[in-house]
C-alpha cells in the first residue's frame, strides 16, 4: 500500500469517531497514524501529506454536500459531484497547512515536548481558523466526538477546540511514546493518563443548577413534512393542519417546539387566517408555542429566516443571524452567481437578523438558534448567562439520509455541554431531541417518520466556565503558547 493511501486513509478513519459512529477514540488513532507516518520517514512534501489526509477526511466526513446539491438543489449531477470535489479540496487546505508548518517545525527542533506542543497548537489554531474564515465552517471539528466518551469534562470548561486540543495532546502524547526510549514512553503515556484523568473527574462537576421547583413540559414537533409538499403552496394549509394534529396531543406541554420554517410563508400572510386560529387553541390550553416562519422588512427587500413566539402575552420574532452561505445567501456574487442558475433553493437570498437571541417562553428567558447557528458556539454565548434554557431548530431534509443529520445533532449536543443547559431540538424531518446539560440525549426522534418528542426539562442558571471566557481562553493560550515555540526555537539558532 503506498503512503499517499495511506495518509488517505487515516483522514478517512477519523470520521468512524463522530455521528453516527460514535467512535470518538478514533480521532486519537486517525492523529496518532498521521503523525507516526510524518515520523517513520521525513516527508520532504508535507502539504502534499497533510492535503492527502484532508481529503480522506472531508471526502468521507462532508459527503452529505452532494445530497443537498444533488437530491434536493436539482443541481445537474456533474456540477452536484464537482462542487462536491471543489468543497473537500477547499477544505483539504487547512490540515495540509498544520503538517506543512509541523514538520518545518519539527525538522528544526529535535526535543519531543515542543514537538508536541508544536502540533497541538497548530491543529487547534486552524480548526478555529476554519470555523470563522468566509463566515466558518466548523464541522468535523475534533472536540465534537467527546460528547460521547468519558472525558468530556474539558468541553463545559475550554469549549470544542478545548476538546480538540485534549484529543490531539493525547495522539501527540501516544506517538511521542511510540519513537522514545522505554523509559521516555512510560513518561508520555503518563502525561496522557493525567489529562485524561483531569478530564474524566470535571465531569462530576456541576456548573450550573435548576431554577424552579417544578420541571417545564415540552415537545418538539417533528412533522416529516416531504420537501415537494413543503413549497407547494396550494398545499400550505395541509402542512399547517399536518402540525397541528401533531400538536394537539401534547396540549399537556408547557412549551411546543415547531422546526425551522414549520410555517412555509411569511408571518404576515399566515397571521390572516391559520395564526389567530392556532393562537386561540393554544391560549385556551395556556401553551406557548416556537415556530419557524419567515418575516421581511416592509418597504425593503429584506426576508429574513426566523422565530416567532405564539401564544404568551406577546408575539417575540428572533431572525437568523449567521447564514448558510451558497444555502441562504451567495457570497461573493461577482464570483458565484453561475451557482444560482445550477442549483435551485427555495428563500434562498435571506439577510442576516439583528438583536438579541432571547424569547421568552413560559416565563423562562429562551436562547434561540436556528439550524446551522448551533455549530458556533460564540453565536449560542450571546444569549447567556440569562438564557435558562437552549432551543435549536432546523430543517435537516436538505442532508437526505447521509452523515450530517447524525452529525449535527451531536455539535447540538456539544453546544447543550458547554453551556450546561438543556437543549431542545426540533428538526423537520429528524433528529429532533431534548438534551440535557451533560450533552446527553433524553429523548429523541428516528428520521423521516412523524413524532412529537416530549418530556421534561429544568431551567438551568449559573456559568460554565466556557460561558465565562468563549473559545478566547483556549485560542489565545494557543497562539500564545505557538509564539513563545518560535521564539524558543529561534533562540536555538543564535
Amino acid at each position: 500500500m503506498s503512503r499517499n493511501i495511506l495518509y488517505v486513509l487515516a483522514g478517512a478513519i477519523s470520521v468512524l469517531a463522530f455521528s453516527p459512529f460514535h467512535l470518538w477514540w478514533m480521532a486519537v488513532v486517525s492523529v496518532s497514524l498521521l503523525l507516526l507516518l510524518l515520523s517513520v520517514r521525513p516527508e520532504p512534501a508535507a502539504f502534499r501529506a497533510g492535503y492527502l489526509y484532508g481529503m480522506g477526511m472531508f471526502a468521507t466526513g462532508t459527503s452529505w454536500i452532494f445530497n443537498s446539491l444533488y437530491d434536493y438543489g436539482n443541481a445537474p449531477l456533474a456540477a452536484a459531484v464537482a462542487m462536491t470535489v471543489v468543497g473537500t479540496l477547499v477544505l483539504s487546505v487547512f490540515p495540509a497547512l498544520v503538517v506543512k508548518l509541523y514538520v518545518h517545525f519539527s525538522t528544526n527542533t529535535r526535543h519531543g515536548l515542543l514537538q508536541a506542543a508544536s502540533f497541538v497548537c497548530l491543529w487547534v489554531l486552524f480548526e478555529w481558523l476554519r470555523s470563522w474564515i468566509l463566515t466558518g465552517f466548523p464541522w468535523l471539528l475534533l472536540g465534537h466526538t467527546l460528547v460521547d466518551s468519558p472525558i468530556a469534562g474539558v468541553i463545559p470548561v475550554l469549549g470544542v477546540f478545548g476538546g480538540s486540543a485534549l484529543i490531539v495532546i493525547i495522539a501527540a502524547s501516544i506517538h511521542q511514546a511510540a519513537m522514545a526510549s522505554r523509559s521516555a514512553a512510560l513518561k508520555w503515556l503518563l502525561a496522557a493518563i493525567v489529562v485524561m484523568a483531569v478530564s474524566y473527574f470535571l465531569n462530576a462537576v456541576d456548573w450550573t443548577h435548576k431554577t424552579t421547583q417544578q420541571p417545564v413540559k415540552v415537545a418538539a414537533v417533528q412533522a416529516n413534512i416531504p420537501f415537494a409538499m413543503k413549497w407547494d403552496k396550494d398545499r400550505r394549509h395541509e402542512v399547517y393542519q399536518t402540525y397541528v394534529d401533531l400538536t394537539r396531543r401534547h396540549w399537556d406541554s408547557d412549551i411546543i417546539v415547531w422546526p425551522e420554517t414549520a410555517i412555509p410563508t411569511f408571518y404576515r400572510v399566515a397571521n390572516q387566517d391559520f395564526i389567530p386560529r392556532l393562537t386561540r387553541e393554544l391560549n385556551q390550553h395556556q401553551v406557548e408555542l416556537i415556530s419557524g416562519v419567515f418575516t421581511y422588512q416592509p418597504g425593503t427587500e429584506y426576508i429574513f429566516n426566523s422565530l416567532v413566539t405564539l401564544g404568551g402575552n406577546e408575539v417575540e420574532i428572533y431572525s437568523k443571524q449567521h447564514l448558510v452561505p451558497f444555502g441562504e445567501y451567495l457570497p461573493m456574487r461577482w464570483l458565484f452567481e453561475f451557482f444560482r442558475h445550477l442549483v435551485t433553493i427555495p428563500m434562498s437570498d435571506l439577510s442576516p437578523g439583528e438583536g438579541p437571541s432571547v424569547v421568552t417562553l413560559k416565563g423562562v428567558p429562551t436562547g434561540v438558534s436556528i439550524c446551522y447557528e448551533a455549530a458556533y458556539g460564540e453565536e449560542i454565548l450571546r444569549a447567556l448567562p440569562q438564557a435558562e434554557l437552549l432551543i435549536n431548530v432546523t430543517n435537516d431534509a436538505w442532508f437526505g439520509d447521509s452523515f450530517a443529520p447524525h452529525q449535527h445533532l451531536q455539535i447540538a449536543r456539544t453546544r447543550a455541554l458547554e453551556t450546561g443547559r438543556y437543549m431542545v431540538r426540533a428538526a423537520n424531518t429528524g433528529i429532533s431531541a431534548i438534551i440535557d446539560p451533560k450533552g446527553q440525549i433524553t429523548q429523541q426522534s428516528a428520521q423521516f417518520v412523524d413524532d412529537v418528542v416530549a418530556g421534561e426539562i429544568w431551567p438551568m442558571a449559573g456559568n460554565t466556565p466556557f460561558i465565562h471566557w468563549g473559545n478566547w481562553a483556549i485560542i489565545s493560550s494557543l497562539s500564545f503558547g505557538l509564539l513563545l515555540l518560535l521564539l524558543a526555537q529561534r533562540q536555538s539558532f543564535r
